[in-house]
């Protein structure tokens, strides 16, 4: 396979014919020396080619003077061969050889030291990371920068696995690229293996284990002498299946496991654990592959739950115990944290259960079993069964977890119940290992107060839990929790450091981070971050907040297809999860998300849970102004003052006690009310629309603004409120520099759409194509403006021929780029 590659592609080729341009006038004496499948045969061939094209007689022995010496794999030769090829080299004749590496066979060591002294050796090596991409364009492939990384993985450079994968591409779909190298690679091993001698099979074993190849550790693994051992060494590491490193490769794991047999297999490993253990030289990476590979041992189990306490994956570490042999009991409620932490969520609940109920659990393990279980749940969004549990346990056995107990039954609502498992602070020091606990249940308190006095330090002591060093699950992340309480409270940039500057690194940051990129303006990074993540392994409040922030972009952006989808992709989670502080956000998007589709009804539950959770929680303006902001939002979009009222009540209570936000809120409700019924009166509008945009609600501000323009009847001062709507989301947005282009290089022509002229429109057109941009449908767009839904219809045909877009989505970014809707990008 290696013969497709031109031999320039193969490293340290161009050395050897360098070296035959001087055979005409002198004799020239080459070692080529590799690994197997590192291209000697390839390139020995290609030598006795060039050499009888410069007319020179080419011999494999020693026995005709006149030619030139050509052998292969003289590592193989009989000691009386190797005293041929040596007199050879010794009599000044032209010779080339090639040979795997053997440095403790002492006759070939014999023939290099001879080729040292009157010639050169070239060494063959194995392809580097940066090597991948060059090599496959000689093959004619083009390989992602990922891709060739997973190459060189699977095949430690080898040309012919390189070759080999490299094929798979070529024939296989893009999509397909990184399975049919995988399965392409498994082939190859599995042909090598086939070759391997009998003999060799078990020192291949200890290389899949990763302990290195030691002959004195062969000597006692294996039973052979220190000289079978050597040779053992060297044939593995010049083989093509074991790294530099002395591991075998991944893909060739499993196939020698089939080839051995899974009992000898496992022998031989558990005599090497047996070496290791006695000389005291097992290491942790070592104990975790032969638990992890079938291995049963006390000894072994023993080694790795003790290794749990100071790894860095402990999780793992007692798993492998368990699979070699450990009993479960005794290490269930360590094991349970550490995957809880790890975020298996299923094995930590499978493992701290079962101790809710046990007849003779510690009180200890009983409080951090509920810790555990409740945090579980309360991170699947299921927050009153949580709530549940520490109320069973109650104030009385709760300990030194008060701050844990007290954090979750304030998140469903549960004051009361907070407020008795707070009382118990005092009975408890105040340690580091509790420290993160404590400053998120204050916190959480702190954030209740009525008059929002509280929020600004609330939040400061929840940045700081989420530095802090904690080391037991926690029912919430102290970040999520200061980030929704920014973004809730209007904060947005403020969200955006504490997510820069923490030292948390858990799959939820991702989310939150697009959250604030959504809430603050821009909706380009908030798609990115969205795309980049994988839903499904988040934890189920998470998956809300990914789902909420999908329907949230799509309807901002007025894309309807889009909203639909995203709709339907939430919508399951809904009879998965529960209301509490930590979820009012999404379900508010949700619940716009959910008119706007016509399917309200399958979120109402959850909307009623959290109105429910408010009025338990009484007036707490850091966490209800948001949700009443989406309420006021949702009444105007059903036009249903009734439903309008309670809501702008709540905010106009909480602005008379003296929160900004919800004086901000309660007059931008009052404007986009008046505005809907015509009564525009810029004075007014433009302070509101100031106000929203502070808040980080910069498309509902631009939104409020356009709509006045639109119901306003002068068209100066329509004018003026549209480009306050674009100025908002201007400022908004980042200014996403131009790539700089290289001196004397042409320039690049604008897209088709930013050539568009905006006065292509008429003045209803453009008013159409603003409402259309806002995600209005045919028949509120025709209310807005006194003219039927056909009519609409018309007038966005009309649009789209003019512009020549052929699709609504071309539709809707062409009219960005004239200029249109720019609030919206």
């Amino acid at each position: 396979m290696v013969a497709e590659i031109a031999l320039d592609a193969l490293p340290n080729a161009r050395t050897v014919f360098r070296e035959l341009d001087a055979i005409d006038h002198q004799p020239v004496l080459m070692l080529i020396r590799g690994r197997a499948g590192t291209g000697k045969s390839v390139l020995l061939g290609a030598v006795r080619s060039e050499l009888r094209r410069r007319g020179h007689t080419v011999a494999d022995s020693a026995h005709d003077d006149a030619a030139v010496l050509v052998a292969d794999n003289i590592h193989s030769c009989g000691d009386d061969e190797l005293s041929t090829l040596c007199a050879a080299i010794e009599s000044g004749r032209s010779v080339v050889l090639a040979s795997q590496p053997r440095p403790h066979d002492a006759r070939l060591r014999t023939l290099t030291d001879a080729v040292a002294r009157r010639g050169r050796t070239v060494e063959l090596r194995p392809l580097g990371r940066a090597d991948i991409a060059g090599f496959a364009r000689e093959l004619g492939v083009a390989v992602s920068q990922p891709l060739a990384l997973r190459i060189h993985q699977q095949t430690a450079g080898i040309p012919s696995g390189v070759v080999a994968a490299l094929r798979a591409v070529r024939a296989a779909p893009l999509e397909m690229s990184v399975s049919a190298v995988d399965h392409a690679v498994a082939g190859w091993t599995r042909t090598l293996l086939d070759t391997v001698e009998p003999d060799l099979l078990e020192t291949l074993v200890i290389a899949a284990t990763g302990t290195g190849l030691d002959a004195t550790e062969l000597t006692e693994v294996l039973d052979v002498d220190a000289d079978a051992a050597h040779a053992m060494i060297d044939r593995a590491r010049a083989g093509a299946l074991v790294t530099d490193a002395d591991l075998l490769l991944a893909p060739a794991v499993d196939p020698l496991r089939r080839l051995l047999g899974e009992r000898r297999f496992v022998a031989v490993q558990r005599r090497l654990l047996a070496t290791r253990l006695d000389a005291g030289l097992l290491r942790d990476r070592t104990a975790l592959i032969l638990a992890e590979s079938g291995v049963v041992d006390t000894r072994l189990a023993e080694f790795l739950c003790h290794g749990a306490a100071k790894s860095e994956e402990p999780a793992r570490y007692y798993a492998a115990a368990a699979a070699a042999g450990a009993p479960v009991e005794p290490i269930a409620l360590g094991w349970a944290e550490a995957a809880a932490i790890a975020g298996d969520a299923h094995t930590a609940r499978r493992l701290a259960e079962p101790l809710l109920t046990a007849p003779t659990v510690d009180h200890s393990d009983l409080v951090a079993a509920v810790r555990i279980c409740a945090g579980v749940r309360t991170r699947r969004g299921l927050v009153s069964r949580a709530a549940g549990l520490y109320n069973w346990l109650g104030a009385d056995r709760i300990g030194a977890d008060w701050a844990c107990a007290a954090t979750v039954l304030t998140l469903s609502g549960d004051l009361a119940g907070a407020a008795r498992m707070s009382a118990m602070a005092e009975h408890w020091p105040p340690t580091e290992a509790d420290a993160s606990a404590r400053l998120v249940a204050d916190a959480l308190a702190d954030s209740l107060d009525p008059h929002g006095t509280g929020t600004a330090a609330a939040i400061s002591a929840l940045i700081q839990a989420g530095n802090s060093a904690d080391g037991r699950y926690l029912p919430c992340s102290p970040i999520s929790v200061a980030t929704l309480l920014c973004l809730g409270t209007g904060d947005p940039r403020r969200a955006e450091d504490a997510l820069r500057r923490t030292t948390d690194t858990g799959r939820h940051l991702p989310v939150l981070r697009a959250w604030t990129a959504l809430l603050g303006g821009d909706e380009r990074q908030a798609a990115s971050l969205l795309a980049d993540l994988d839903i499904p392994a988040l934890d189920a409040r998470d998956q809300l907040l990914a789902h909420a922030l999908a329907v949230g972009l799509a309807r901002r952006g007025g894309d309807h297809a889009a909203l639909a989808n995203a709709w339907q992709a939430a919508c399951p989670l809904f009879d998965e999860l529960e209301a509490d502080l930590l979820s009012l956000l999404p379900i508010g998007e949700l619940w716009l998300a959910g008119i706007r589709v016509g399917d309200v009804r399958r979120v109402t539950p959850l909307v009623d849970a959290a109105r429910a959770l408010l009025r338990k929680i009484g007036r707490a303006p850091a966490w209800a102004n948001a949700f009443h902001w989406y309420g006021v939002q949702a009444a105007l979009a059903e036009e249903s003052p009734r439903e309008l009222l309670p809501h702008a009540h709540a905010l106009k209570t909480a602005a008379e006690a003296g929160d900004r936000q919800a004086a901000a809120l309660a007059d931008a409700g009052r404007t986009w009310v008046l505005v809907l019924r015509g009564q525009v009166v810029a004075a007014e509008v433009q302070p509101a629309v100031s106000a929203l945009a502070e808040l980080g609600l910069t498309w509902d501000a631009a939104r409020l603004a356009s709509e006045a323009a639109l119901a306003v009847g002068d068209s100066a001062t329509a004018t003026l409120l549209l480009k306050l709507a674009r100025s908002v989301r201007t400022r908004a947005q980042p200014v996403e520099p131009r790539p700089a282009q290289a001196p004397g290089s042409p320039a690049r022509e604008d897209p088709a759409p930013q050539a568009i002229d905006a006065s292509a429109l008429s003045e209803r057109e453009r008013e159409v194509a603003e409402l259309v941009l806002l995600g209005l449908t045919y028949r509120e767009i025709g209310a807005r403006l006194y003219i039927s839904a056909k009519t609409v219809e018309h007038h966005v045909a009309r649009i789209r021929r003019r512009i020549g877009a052929r699709s609504r989505s071309e539709l809707l970014s062409m009219l960005r780029a004239m200029g249109h809707g720019s609030l919206l990008v």
